[in-house]
Formats: structure tokens, C-alpha cells, sequence
């Protein structure tokens, strides 16, 4: 039997209809097995239900049959509240979750699939302070929406005043500028301070964050490798100590500070503090507090003798708790709103701070604004905490004990790392 040529092509688009109706009917099927449904609760800290609305919105766009209820949890009671909620049966699916908790909190959530965000990715995706934190032992706990660090903040105007053209880079320099910075009354005493440093958590916003640094840039081994005990009472930690508390020493021609002087961000914020030490996330504060206060931030100062440049994270990620309902959703929500590059920029720009993602961090290296943090997240450090808020008081005591004179630097020092081996230890059992 033979066919006229019209036939054929008749034929031909006979056989493409079908065989476009058996594609469609394929992938369609595959896209709907792709696509998620049901509810998961959210938990967060410092984000607003309408600033995470947004984020939640752009995730929504890519699974519509999903719905995310968020919840804005006060930060000074949001890890004794998780505890409660996981005790009682109420705790939420996806968390905040801060990144130096998992020494402390890991039997609370769930690592995440490697199928899913392997080791492999995970390092092409972050840099390297986020897998020590969240992905050790190739296991991934969390994934960072952010990452701040420690940076110089500084008044312009006081600079201006005093003829310095150029901020210090190093501590070097930073130390020779303070005799230049500092104001001093008739008889001598500090009526301006030069740097809001040397203090405890009494008078200086994050205290301990800023001795860490010094710490790591000395080399300073934090805890044994195999996180039995605190080795920071070390010679090189001992250093870091002697040249942090030297800024309090009124004997010491470094003297700038002291805990009677009021708190660092009251005093920087009013331009009686020349230059202060602190994360990217105070800056709104600074401006909401003083709008006419003219600062600039910089990145955080470095050892003179540098090999490498050492700074020190702070930030959160999105953890999957142990009390997941549904899991397959959870996991899929913390991926793709930390490693989407649209979502996780929309996520960035509604919140100001800098981003996680390596691609972001190398769109925005130069942006006026979060650049020196982004850069920064590339050499960033922590170190492994057993509890955060126990070490936080060991290190604030520990300084302490020092400018009041009770110990001297290495017993002071060897009582703080006693006291983290002791944490450590009650932990291990």
C-alpha cells in the first residue's frame, strides 16, 4: 500500500502530535513528583514576620503547594524556648540556628541528606568557616543564610580632627595612633577614649568575639583536636590575653579604655569613642541612634608579621530539627532559600546584611555598604563552643580577673580554660 505525499505528511505530524502528547504526559508526571506539599513551622530571631515574608514568598514561587508559617522569636529567650518546644512535643520544623550551637544543640536537629548537599558542594557553595561550623565529619547540619564578622568602626570626623589621613591596617598601627586619638584632661585622665577596647562584657560589645580573634590570630590552638579540653591557656593565648587587657592597664602607654567608661555602642554612637570593634549588623543601629554620626567601617585589623589574614564570624543558618513533620519539605525549604542565588539575594537585600553564597560574596565584594564583610567571609574563623553563653561569661571573667589584679594574666587564663575542659567534660558523658 503506498501513500501520496500529502499522506506522509499527514502521517509524519500524526506520529509528532503523539509523540509530544507521550512527552508532555512524561515530564508533566516528573514535575509533579518534583513538586512538594504540606506545612512546615519556621522559627527565627532577628528577622521580621514582613522581612521573611518576602524570602518565604520567593521560596513559595518554586513550590507553590508548600506553606512556611513563620514565627519571630524574642532573641533573649529564643534558645531556652526551642529547648522547651522540643521537650514538649511543640517545637518547630526548620530553626535559626547560630553557628557556634552545634557543640552544644546537635542531638536537636537533623543532618540533611547528602544526596541532597554533599561535602562537595557544600564547599563550592560557602566558605570554609561555614562547613567548620555547620558541616563537620561530612555530615551537613546547617546552611548559613548570612555571614557577619568582626570589623573597625571608626569616626571620620574625630580622624579628620586629630590630621590621621588614613585608618590603621594593622594592630601595629592601630596602637600608634592612640596617643593621637585619645583626649586627656589637665591632670592626665581620659576624657575621649581612643578605642573601645580591653574591657569585659561589662563596658565592650562582644568581648569574648574580639579576644577569640586575637587568640586565632596568634595562632592560638582553641580546643584539642579531638574536643576533650580548652587549650587556649597556651603561651600564644596568654599573648592575646597580655595585649587585649593592655588597652585597660593604666600603667600601659597603649591605655584607652576602661569598664567605668560606660558601654562601647553608647559610646560610639554619641562620637566620645573613636574607633569600636563590632559586626556589620550594629551599623543600622548606629544609624538609627545617631543619624548624624559620620562612620566608616573598615576591614578588621590583622597582625603586622601577617602571613594570612585571620577574622571572626558571627551569623546564623537553618537547621532541620530532630521534631520535623516533614522532613522532605524542611530539607527542601533550608536548601533552596540558602543556595538559590535569587532567593538568597532577596534575602540579603531586604535584611542589608552579607551574604553566604561565594557567588553572591564575589558580586558584592565592592558594594559600599556589606563589601568589607563580604570579603572578609573568605578568611573567616571560629572556634568549636561547647556553650556559647558559659564561655562567653568564662572569657568576660577572665578579663576581668586581670585589670582588676585578682590573678595574674596566666592564671586568669588557666581558670577560663578550666572552666570550658569542665563544660566540655560534663558534655562528653
Amino acid at each position: 500500500m503506498s501513500f501520496t505525499r500529502n499522506q506522509v505528511i499527514i502521517l509524519i505530524m500524526g506520529l509528532a502530535l503523539v509523540a509530544g502528547v507521550v512527552f508532555l504526559l512524561i515530564y508533566g508526571s516528573q514535575k509533579n513528583s518534583s513538586e512538594l506539599s504540606g506545612t512546615i513551622n519556621f522559627w527565627g530571631v532577628f528577622d521580621s514576620p514582613a522581612a521573611m515574608g518576602e524570602v518565604i514568598s520567593a521560596y513559595r514561587a518554586t513550590q507553590p503547594k508548600v506553606d512556611v508559617v513563620y514565627r519571630q522569636i524574642d532573641p533573649n529567650s529564643y534558645e531556652s524556648e526551642l529547648i522547651n518546644a522540643l521537650a514538649s512535643g511543640r517545637a518547630p520544623d526548620v530553626i535559626m540556628f547560630h553557628n557556634s550551637w552545634l557543640p552544644k544543640h546537635i542531638n536537636k536537629i537533623l543532618p540533611l541528606d547528602p544526596a541532597q548537599i554533599s561535602i562537595p558542594q557544600y564547599r563550592e557553595l560557602f566558605p570554609q568557616v561555614a562547613e567548620q561550623d555547620f558541616a563537620p565529619d561530612n555530615a551537613v547540619y546547617a546552611l548559613p543564610l548570612y555571614i557577619d564578622t568582626l570589623a573597625l568602626f571608626y569616626n571620620q570626623d574625630t580622624f579628620d580632627n586629630s590630621s590621621i589621613a588614613v585608618p590603621p591596617k594593622t594592630w601595629g598601627e592601630f596602637e600608634k595612633l592612640i596617643p593621637k586619638l585619645r583626649q586627656l584632661d589637665k591632670l592626665g585622665r581620659i576624657q575621649k577614649p581612643a578605642a573601645a577596647i580591653g574591657g569585659s562584657n561589662r563596658s565592650i560589645n562582644r568581648a569574648p568575639d574580639l579576644l577569640s580573634l586575637l587568640m586565632l590570630q596568634t595562632g592560638t590552638e582553641m580546643v584539642s583536636k579531638d574536643f576533650s579540653r580548652a587549650n587556649f591557656s597556651s603561651k600564644e593565648g596568654i599573648n592575646a590575653l597580655n595585649f587585649y587587657t593592655k588597652f585597660a592597664n593604666p600603667i600601659s602607654p597603649a591605655f584607652t579604655w576602661s569598664d567605668s567608661f560606660g558601654y562601647s555602642l553608647d559610646s560610639f554612637s554619641v562620637g566620645d569613642t573613636a574607633i569600636m570593634f563590632n559586626y556589620g549588623y550594629q551599623a543600622p543601629y548606629l544609624r538609627d541612634k545617631n543619624p548624624f554620626l559620620n562612620f566608616r567601617v573598615i576591614p578588621m585589623l590583622q597582625p603586622d608579621d601577617r602571613s594570612q589574614e585571620v577574622n571572626y564570624a558571627n551569623y546564623w543558618g537553618l537547621a532541620m530539627t530532630v521534631a520535623a513533620q516533614n522532613k522532605l519539605v524542611a530539607q527542601d525549604f533550608i536548601i533552596k532559600i540558602t543556595t538559590d542565588p535569587t532567593i538568597a539575594e532577596r534575602y540579603l537585600t531586604i535584611t542589608k546584611r552579607p551574604p553566604a553564597l561565594r557567588s553572591l560574596i564575589n558580586k558584592y565584594i565592592n558594594d559600599p555598604e556589606i563589601g568589607t564583610f563580604a570579603r572578609q567571609a573568605l578568611t573567616a574563623r571560629s572556634w568549636p563552643q561547647i556553650d556559647s553563653v558559659e564561655i562567653d561569661k568564662a572569657f568576660s571573667e577572665m578579663i576581668s580577673a586581670v585589670l582588676t589584679n585578682r590573678l595574674s594574666s596566666q592564671r586568669a587564663i588557666e581558670e577560663a580554660a578550666g572552666k570550658v575542659s569542665q563544660l566540655m567534660d560534663q558534655r562528653a558523658r
